[in-house]
């Protein structure tokens, strides 16, 4: 009789200490928080700065007439120790309304940063609405997002 007391008290005691430790978990935070233009963001390997958001009257003459080219300025730093491709087309830009725009085919930024390096260039997006905008960067093997908020100057 008293093991099955000892027995069940100690289960009460266990099933008590279970449901007292689950639901206190703080939940993880999936997405970033937005970010604004000259803000440097730690995206695992590499710190990424919109440094300027801008319309453009830049074109290539062998493409098709757009309406207005929104070009962001990035500054893109390697804090690994291997070399990292970043690629300025592989960004999903977002106008007001969710709309996603489409790469310009033009300069944009297509690099190999190599360890504890810095380089600057360009994506180049079709836009057919004013901004602001939603800039966003996918971690490619995280999958974790980045989000910038960007309203171009004009």
């Amino acid at each position: 009789m008293l093991k099955k007391l000892l027995a069940i008290t100690g289960i009460v005691l266990a099933t008590m200490t279970i449901a007292a430790c689950t639901g206190n978990e703080t939940p993880k935070k999936t997405e970033a928080s937005n970010h604004q233009v000259q803000e440097k963001v730690d995206t695992k390997g590499l710190k990424i700065n919109i440094e300027q958001a801008n319309y453009t009257d830049e074109r290539d003459r062998n493409t098709e007439k757009v309406k207005q080219v929104l070009r962001l300025k990035m500054t893109v730093e390697n804090t690994s120790i291997e070399e990292i491709f970043f690629d300025s087309t592989k960004l999903q830009v977002k106008d007001g309304n969710g709309k996603k725009l489409a790469i310009y085919p033009f300069e944009n930024m297509m690099e190999t940063v190599a360890p504890k390096k810095t380089m600057t260039g360009y994506a180049y997006f079709k836009s057919n609405s004013n901004g602001p905008y939603t800039v966003v960067y996918t971690h490619p093997i995280t999958k974790k997002k980045y989000e910038w908020q960007v309203n171009p100057e004009r």
